[in-house]
C-alpha cells in the first residue's frame, strides 16, 4: 500500500510539471502582475503628460477590478463548462492586445478608465483562476507545492517586467512600453500553452500536433525571453554603473535565469500524460457531488464562502494596495526614483520565497494556521515604513516583509476552495473568490494614495492597512478542519 502511494505520488510529478511550467508562465505574464506592478512605473510619466495626481492615474485599478468583480465569476463558469485550456489559450492572446491598447490614452479621464476596464474584460483568463484549475485536478498529495511553484512567478514576471517597462519607458516613452509589455504574453506565454497546458480532461500530450512540433512552437517563447532579457539587463547594468550593484540588481538577474528555467525543461524535458488518471478523473465526475465537492449553489449558501471573500478583500486592500504604491511611498521619505523602483524589485523576491516556502507547509500543516502567520506578519512591514525617517536599509527589510506576505495569498485562497468545498465547480467558487480579492486590490491603491494626499504623508494609512491586516487574518483561524471528500 505504501509502494502504491509513492507510486501514485511520482506519477503526479512526472504528468503534472508541464502543468506547472506552463502555468507558471502564463499567470506570471498574465493579468494578475503585469498591470499591478508595472503601474507604479508609469504614474509619473502619465502624471507629467496629462497634469493628473497620481491618486487620479492609480484610480485606473479601480476600474480594472470593478469590471474584474464582474468578469471573474463568469470566466470561472465557463472554464468549468468548456475547460482550462480553452479559456487559457485564447485569454492570452486578447490579454496581450489590451495591454497594448494602454498607449491609446489621449488624456480624456473616461476613455483612460474604459480601456483599463479592458484588461479585466479581455484578460480574465489569464487569472490563477483558469490554471489553477488544472493544476488542482493533476495533483493532490503535492498539491500545495505545485500551488506554489505555479503562483511564484507572478512575483519573478512582476519585478522583472518593472525594469523592462522602467527602460523602455527611458528609451522610447510610456505609450511605446505599453506595447512591449502587451507582446510579452504573447510571444512568450501563448507559445508554451500551445505545447504544454492541458487539463486531466483534455488530450495526452503525446496526441498533440503541438507537442510534435515542439521546438519550432518554443522557438518563438525564446525571441520573446531574449527581448526581455536585453532590455531588463539595460536597466540593471545602467543603474550599476550609477550606484554600483546592489541587492535589487542581483535578484533582478538571478529572476532572468529563472524565467529561463520552465522553457529550457519544456524544450528537452519528455511531456507524458497517463491514460489511468485520465479515467480516474472521467470517474469522478460521473458521480455525485458528495464524491467530488459542492456544487456553486451549495457553497454560496455556507458561512465559510462568504467569511472568505470578506477577509479577502480587505487583506487585499491592505496588502496589495500597498505594493503598487511602493514607488510613491520612498519617493516621499526622500529617495530617488531609480531607487525606489530598485527597492521596490524586491517584493518579487520575497514572493518567491512566500510561495515556496507557503506551498511546502500546507502540504503538511493545517493551512488557515500557516495563512494567519503569513498574511498577518507584513502589519510589521507596514508600521516600520509608517516613520518619518526611513533607511534604506529599513526599507529593504520591509519590501521582503510585504513580499512574502503578498506571495501566498491567492495561493491559499486556491488551496482553501480546494479543501472547503471541493473540485466540482472550483473554478466557478475560485473566480468569485478571486472577484472579491481582486476588488480590494483595484480599489485599495487609489484609496490608499487619495488617503495619504489628504494626510500629507503616508505614516497614519500605513498604520490603519497593518491594524485591519491583522484583524481579517484573525477569523480564517475560524476554517476548522478540513471536508472530507472521497473524490479527493
Amino acid at each position: 500500500m505504501i509502494e502504491a502511494a509513492v507510486d501514485e505520488s511520482k506519477q503526479e510529478v512526472t504528468n503534472g510539471w508541464p502543468i506547472v511550467s506552463a502555468s507558471a508562465v502564463g499567470i506570471g505574464l498574465g493579468m494578475s502582475p503585469l498591470p499591478f506592478y508595472t503601474i507604479g512605473v508609469f504614474v509619473g510619466p502619465i502624471s507629467q503628460e496629462f497634469g493628473w495626481p497620481p491618486s487620479k492615474v492609480l484610480s485606473a485599478t479601480a476600474a480594472y477590478c470593478l469590471a474584474l468583480f464582474i468578469v471573474a465569476p463568469f470566466i470561472g463558469m465557463i472554464t468549468d463548462r468548456f475547460g482550462a485550456r480553452k479559456v487559457v489559450l485564447v485569454s492570452i492572446i486578447t490579454f496581450g492586445i489590451s495591454m497594448m491598447l494602454q498607449s491609446l490614452h489621449t488624456g480624456s479621464f473616461g476613455l483612460y478608465l474604459f480601456l483599463w476596464a479592458l484588461i479585466a474584460m479581455f484578460g480574465a483568463g489569464t487569472l490563477p483562476i483558469t490554471f489553477t484549475k488544472a493544476v488542482n485536478n493533476w495533483f493532490d498529495t503535492h498539491r500545495g507545492k505545485a500551488l506554489g511553484m505555479t503562483l511564484v512567478s507572478t512575483g519573478i514576471f512582476g519585478a522583472l517586467a518593472k525594469f523592462f517597462a522602467a527602460e523602455i519607458t527611458l528609451l522610447y516613452g510610456w505609450r511605446v512600453a505599453y506595447v512591449a509589455l502587451g507582446m510579452l504574453p504573447i510571444l512568450i506565454a501563448f507559445p508554451i500553452a500551445l505545447v504544454a497546458f492541458r487539463d486531466t480532461c483534455d488530450a495526452p500530450a503525446p496526441e498533440s500536433n503541438f507537442v510534435r512540433f515542439k521546438l519550432p512552437t518554443l522557438a518563438c517563447s525564446f525571441a520573446g525571453m531574449a527581448i526581455l532579457s536585453y532590455y531588463v539587463l539595460e536597466f540593471i547594468f545602467s543603474s550599476v554603473e550609477a550606484s554600483g550593484w546592489k541587492l535589487q540588481y542581483i535578484t533582478g538577474v538571478a529572476f532572468l535565469a529563472i524565467v529561463f528555467v520552465p522553457l529550457l525543461m519544456l524544450t528537452f524535458g519528455r511531456l507524458v500524460s497517463d491514460a489511468s488518471i485520465r479515467k480516474v478523473e472521467s470517474k469522478l465526475t460521473s458521480e455525485n457531488e458528495e464524491l467530488y465537492g459542492f456544487t456553486f449553489a451549495e457553497v454560496i449558501k455556507q458561512w465559510r464562502f462568504w467569511m472568505l471573500a470578506v477577509c479577502f478583500l480587505v487583506i487585499s486592500v491592505s496588502i496589495g494596495a500597498v505594493i503598487p504604491n511602493l514607488e510613491q511611498i520612498f519617493v516621499s521619505k526622500g529617495f530617488s526614483l531609480s531607487e525606489a523602483v530598485g527597492i521596490a524589485i524586491l517584493t518579487g523576491l520575497a514572493v518567491l520565497g512566500g510561495r515556496v516556502i507557503g506551498g511546502f507547509l500546507i502540504d503538511f500543516f493545517w493551512a488557515p494556521g500557516v495563512a494567519f502567520f503569513f498574511l498577518s506578519s507584513p502589519a510589521i512591514a507596514l508600521y516600520m515604513l509608517s516613520g518619518d525617517s526611513v533607511s534604506a536599509e529599513m526599507a529593504t527589510i520591509a519590501v521582503l516583509m510585504i513580499g512574502f506576505g503578498a506571495g501566498v495569498e491567492y495561493d491559499f485562497l486556491a488551496y482553501l476552495v480546494a479543501k472547503y468545498f471541493g473540485l466540482r465547480h472550483y473554478a466557478s467558487i475560485y473566480g468569485v473568490l478571486y472577484s472579491f480579492f481582486g476588488l480590494g486590490a483595484g480599489l485599495g491603491p487609489p484609496l490608499l494614495s487619495h488617503l495619504a494626499e489628504q494626510e500629507g504623508a503616508w505614516g497614519y494609512v500605513l498604520v490603519y492597512s497593518a491594524i485591519a491586516l491583522v484583524v481579517f487574518s484573525i477569523p480564517l483561524l475560524s476554517l476548522g478542519k478540513y471536508r472530507e471528500f472521497k473524490g479527493n
